[in-house]
C-alpha cells in the first residue's frame, strides 16, 4: 500500500532497520520550497531548481539541484542531486549524492538514494546507539513495503549486530532482513557483540 503524501517517505526509503510511522497530521502540513533559482514550465510539466531547500513539518531536505517531471507532488518524479541531505528531526538523517522519488495519485510509490555511499542514521527510541547503514544504492518500494541496499551494503541495528553484504533487503511487512552475496563465497559478514 502506498503511503500518504509526505517528505518523510524520502527518509523511509533509506532507513532499512525500522519502519517509520508517518502521521496523517505531518502529511497535511504545507510543503515549503526555497531555492536560489527555479524554472517551472507548465507546458512541458517540468521544473528545475538550484540550491534547493524543501521542508514539511520536522522534515528538511537540501540539495544543490532538483528537477521534476510532473509539477507538484501528485503524479511526478523528483530528482535531487548534489550533496543531498534529508533530516527528520529528531529521528534521523540521510546523506546521498542523488535521491529520486516517485509520486502517484499524491502518494509516494518509490524512492532511490545513490551515493558513494548513500548513508543514513536513525536514533530508535529503544536503542542506546543509532541504527546506521550505507550502500551504493538504496531503493524503497511502497507496494512491496521493502528497502533494498545494493553494493557495499552495511547495516548496524543500534543494539549489538552489524551486517555487511553485496545486497541487504528489509521487508517492513514481514519484519525480515535478508542478505545476499551472489559474487562472493561467504561474502555476508555478521558481527554480534554479546551484551
Amino acid at each position: 500500500m502506498a503511503r500518504p503524501l509526505s517528505l518523510q517517505p524520502l527518509i523511509l526509503a533509506c532507513f532499512a532497520a525500522l519502519p517509520l510511522a508517518i502521521s496523517q497530521e505531518a502529511a497535511l502540513q504545507p510543503i515549503i520550497i526555497n531555492s536560489a533559482f527555479s524554472n517551472i514550465d507548465y507546458r512541458t510539466n517540468t521544473a528545475v531548481f538550484k540550491d534547493i531547500a524543501v521542508s514539511q513539518g520536522d522534515t528538511h531536505l537540501t540539495a544543490e539541484r532538483a528537477s521534476a517531471k510532473g509539477v507538484g507532488f501528485t503524479n511526478s518524479e523528483w530528482t535531487f542531486a548534489g550533496g543531498v541531505v534529508i533530516v527528520w528531526e529528531p529521528h534521523g538523517t540521510l546523506r546521498a549524492d542523488q535521491v529520486i522519488v516517485q509520486f502517484s495519485n499524491g502518494e509516494v510509490t518509490g524512492g532511490t538514494a545513490i551515493g558513494s555511499p548513500a548513508y543514513f542514521e536513525q536514533q530508535p527510541t529503544d536503542a542506546d546507539r543509532p541504527v546506521r547503514g550505507h550502500a551504493d544504492r538504496i531503493t524503497y518500494d511502497a507496494k512491496q513495503d521493502t528497502v533494498h541496499l545494493y553494493g557495499h551494503a552495511q547495516l548496524s541495528n543500534g543494539h549489538n549486530m552489524e551486517m555487511s553484504a553485496s545486497v541487504l533487503v528489509y521487508s517492513f511487512r514481514d519484519e525480515r532482513l535478508q542478505a545476499e552475496s551472489p559474487d562472493e563465497k561467504r561474502g555476508i559478514h555478521t558481527t554480534i557483540t554479546p551484551n
